[in-house]
């Protein structure tokens, strides 16, 4: 596909609530029985019908479909629908359902830097000694400085069981590289993990909540409880979304009987997620900032309209609306805004999104090395841990 990354409708994948679904396809029975719009098929037809018979250059068919399909989506209106080619699709599905296939990192980019924010365990990376804070250079003859780093990622990406050369400088100062030749592999994505903060107070970063989170999210507060803790702040900073059934089965825990979430579909039917009576009884704090989305703020709403948690952060996005994606007959595949949902008390945050009860902020640098703060330089992190210490009320 032929530049369409220059103006497709972005991707979004850490940004929208998915509902990934195998099923409808545009299929060819829009063209024996009519479009449902009939304004696109007369339009699209007749330029189609100029372009076979006037058009002096080749028409790649597969390409203009692909931007036609571009146009459609960014058409509604809506800035979480978008259209996914079916180069991408793969990856997109296996993101959703919590892996990947590749050496098993997560990065952050510029235009000339790749650096890698999280390592997966058991990954290809892990098992060649690739750690946080590491520089990618390069890949399969590619460079950042002269490919660019999309094209580095890119190239990183592949079929499992291949092999894939990567050059590597070290977070550590040092200005030596190193070439590592790896085998990609299908690999599990490091969704949330915790560790233990000063005065028994626990910390969970929450990544995203594609499939298999609920599950991570539960080993990592049973491996804090088991050690004492006594209050528990939870990070959705910078966390694009994901899965209502796994923000639930995160939430069920933390929470008193009662809905978590409401969904409403355009004919008025409602799907309504509930915890149950269990709850863990300690002192939470959940950080949050304006790259909580989807998702991610509803985690937070529904924590703070229960009383259970004080938000610490910054003011979230404000995004009302689920995905749902469907797969078309080439292979590409269109995520459609198809629910509206609504926090326990009834509230959409539709360009609203919700603010913290403490609102702290990270510097421009702060925020641009949010994956390397650490524990210690994070001034978010810091101000929950003293609200739940009771050093600040």
């Amino acid at each position: 596909m032929k530049n369409l990354r220059k103006i497709r409708v972005p991707l979004a994948a850490a940004v929208l609530l998915c509902f990934v679904s195998a099923g409808a396809s545009l299929g060819a029975g829009t063209l024996f029985f009519g479009w449902k719009t009939g304004a696109v098929q007369v339009k699209l037809r007749e330029i189609d019908r100029l372009a076979a018979d006037k058009y002096i250059g080749e028409i790649d068919s597969e390409n203009v479909a692909d931007y036609a399909a571009v146009g459609y989506v960014t058409g509604l209106g809506d800035k979480w629908s978008s259209y996914i080619p079916a180069d991408q699709y793969e990856a997109y599905r296996m993101s959703s359902e919590g892996t990947g296939c590749g050496i098993g990192v997560s990065v952050t980019s510029t235009a000339d830097t790749v650096r890698i924010s999280i390592v997966y365990d058991d990954s290809p990376a892990a098992q060649a000694g690739i750690v946080k804070g590491d520089y990618i250079l390069g890949a399969e003859g590619l460079t950042v400085e002269k490919d660019g780093a999309n094209a580095v990622i890119s190239a990183i990406r592949g079929e499992e069981g291949t092999d894939v050369s990567v050059t590597i400088q070290t977070s550590a100062g040092e200005t030596e590289t190193k070439t590592l030749t790896m085998k990609r592999a299908t690999v599990t994505q490091k969704m949330a993990w915790g560790e233990m903060l000063s005065g028994n107070t626990g910390y969970i970063r929450i990544e995203n909540f594609h499939t298999g989170v609920a599950d991570q999210f539960q080993k990592a507060l049973s491996a804090l409880e088991e050690q004492g803790m006594t209050s528990l702040v939870i990070d959705v900073r910078h966390n694009g979304g994901g899965k209502v059934k796994e923000m639930s089965e995160v939430l069920d825990p933390l929470l008193p009987e009662g809905t978590i979430m409401t969904l409403r579909e355009k004919n008025g039917h409602e799907t309504v997620y509930s915890s149950d009576a269990d709850m863990i009884d300690l002192p939470l704090a959940v950080l949050i900032d304006d790259q909580s989305i989807s998702a991610a703020e509803f985690f937070a709403a529904a924590l703070q309209e229960y009383e259970r948690a004080t938000l610490v952060g910054t003011h979230t996005t404000g995004k009302g609306r689920a995905q749902r994606t469907y797969a078309l007959s080439d292979g590409s595949a269109v995520n459609l805004s198809v629910e509206e949902y609504f926090t326990p008390k009834g509230k959409s945050l539709a360009d609203t999104g919700i603010a913290p009860d403490i609102e702290t902020t990270l510097t421009n640098e702060q925020t641009a090395n949010f994956y390397f703060l650490g524990t210690d330089g994070d001034p978010q992190l810091t101000r929950a841990v003293s609200v739940l210490q009771g050093a600040e009320k």
